[in-house]
């Protein structure tokens, strides 16, 4: 094997298990060894049976004049990209968020972090949820920043967000993972509401009939005489 491949192959290598070999890196303990995501990971709406959870990170190697870290997971399969977690104002002193970080809440990232809308439309993770059989890769930056803080709402629109970390960015530690769609099972996947059924009304007691009036007895007519026309004599 050429001596340029072998190196090439190496490196690549790296950055499937998440590892720089020099400089800033990022690496997630959640991948499988060829760089796929689990199931947990991927996203629980949609016809998606994931549940959401996003992986365990780790980084480290970034410039010493560092003061804060932004992370962005962009899906590289789809045109323009899609933005699945954005988190920035990580503080410098943090380098690694535990899994399911990503939740809504906020409650597991470190304190001062903030969470931006992701292109699902809510805040916070949201896991692959590629078009039924196909394998997306998503790619996983860390961004080493030059300040402590960006001033910038979480309600933004995900580009003016992902335009400033990269106006600010010193440094950035990637890796490449892949998932495949993980559809909801069919025992799982929630039934159509049933309506329920109208109620058939009470047997209603049928009227009862009226009673047949009595027949009055007809008033016998006495017959009345017939009377003879009598002829009157000539004059």
């Amino acid at each position: 094997m050429p001596r340029r491949l072998a190196i090439a192959l190496t490196l690549a290598a790296g950055l499937a298990a998440g590892e720089a070999q020099a400089g800033m890196w990022l690496s997630s303990p959640d991948l499988a060894a060829d760089g796929t995501l689990a199931a947990p990971q991927a996203w629980d709406r949609d016809g998606c049976g994931g549940k959401n959870l996003s992986p365990a990170l780790r980084w480290g190697g970034e410039a010493p004049t560092a003061k804060s870290f932004a992370l962005i997971v962009m899906d590289a399969d789809v045109k323009k990209g899609f933005r699945h977690w954005m988190v920035f104002n990580i503080p410098v002193g943090v380098h690694s968020l535990p899994a399911g970080a990503g939740a809504a809440d906020g409650k597991g990232l470190p304190q001062g972090a903030v969470q931006a809308l992701n292109d699902f439309g809510p805040k916070g993770y949201g896991g692959p949820c590629p078009p039924a059989g196909q394998t997306h890769r998503y790619v996983f930056t860390i961004y080493a920043l030059n300040k402590d803080t960006l001033d910038l709402s979480p309600d933004q629109p995900a580009g003016a967000l992902e335009s400033l970390v990269l106006s600010h960015a010193l440094d950035k530690g990637r890796f490449i993972a892949k998932s495949p769609r993980f559809d909801t099972p069919p025992d799982k996947a929630k039934p159509p509401e049933e309506k329920p059924s109208a109620k058939p009304d009470a047997a209603k007691p049928e009227p009862k009939a009226a009673p047949t009036p009595k027949a009055e007895p007809v008033p016998k007519v006495e017959a009345v005489p017939t009377v003879k026309a009598v002829k009157e004599p000539p004059q």
